[in-house]
């Protein structure tokens, strides 16, 4: 039940600023002292295989900036805090320790479903790009109008306009950048006369991750890790 409270405070915050303040981590950091009531049902190589990877994974996402930090910090609370569950469809290797990888997993298969209900809608508008392009756009991306996404939040521009007038494509953005920036650049753009605000563009939306995380956590203390 902490657990469920800690994924839908940090959850709200993500959605409704896109990072979570590093104060609140303090705040839910003694859960991890569960790990010492959850030990006596582990099996240790697979509890330690399964954090560490999961772990490494969202270091090495954090440091390429394409999640932040609070990402990280929840992924070592929710694997020493959850290191042992009992789902409602018995699983032996949630027990045992495989639940911090099946909560990623499961919040993959998500995502995964996500983007290829994005590529059915978007797929049509990459005709005559490079295969890799149609592929990347069509999955994280998506085709609106300027005018469109100067009354957005959180969307970031895939495709840059530079001073000049040329255009580039560009397969991803960093977490770093500002959605406020761009969207005044781009009013500016408007404003000179060097883009119609009825042009489209491609733009990538700043994925909350800490929502998928948990919805990926409710499906691992649900359905487990069934097996045949």
């Amino acid at each position: 039940m902490l657990s469920i409270t800690m994924l839908l405070h940090t959850s709200i915050l993500d959605i409704k600023y896109r990072e979570v303040d590093p104060k609140i981590w303090l705040y839910y950091s003694p859960l991890c002292v569960f790990i010492i009531f959850d030990y006596h049902y582990l099996f240790l190589p697979i509890y330690l295989y399964s954090f560490i990877i999961t772990t490494i994974l969202f270091y090495i996402l954090y440091r390429l900036s394409l999640i932040g930090g609070a990402d990280l910090f929840l992924n070592i609370i929710l694997g020493l805090s959850n290191s042992s569950v009992f789902p409602i469809i018995p699983s032996i290797f949630s027990v045992i320790g495989l639940e911090p990888l099946i909560i990623i997993l499961y919040s993959s298969i998500i995502i995964l479903l996500i983007s290829v209900i994005n590529i059915i809608k978007q797929y049509k508008y990459t005709k005559g790009l490079p295969l890799s392009k149609k592929l990347i756009l069509s999955m994280s991306a998506r085709r609106i109008k300027v005018k469109d996404f100067l009354n957005s939040r959180f969307l970031f521009p895939l495709t840059t306009i530079n001073e000049d007038g040329s255009i580039t494509l560009r397969d991803y953005f960093s977490i770093e950048e500002d959605d406020e920036y761009w969207r005044n650049y781009y009013a500016r753009l408007v404003k000179e006369g060097k883009i119609s605000e009825d042009m489209y563009i491609w733009v990538a939306w700043g994925i909350p991750v800490i929502p998928f995380i948990f919805l990926g956590y409710l499906l691992s203390i649900t359905l487990g890790f069934p097996v045949l």
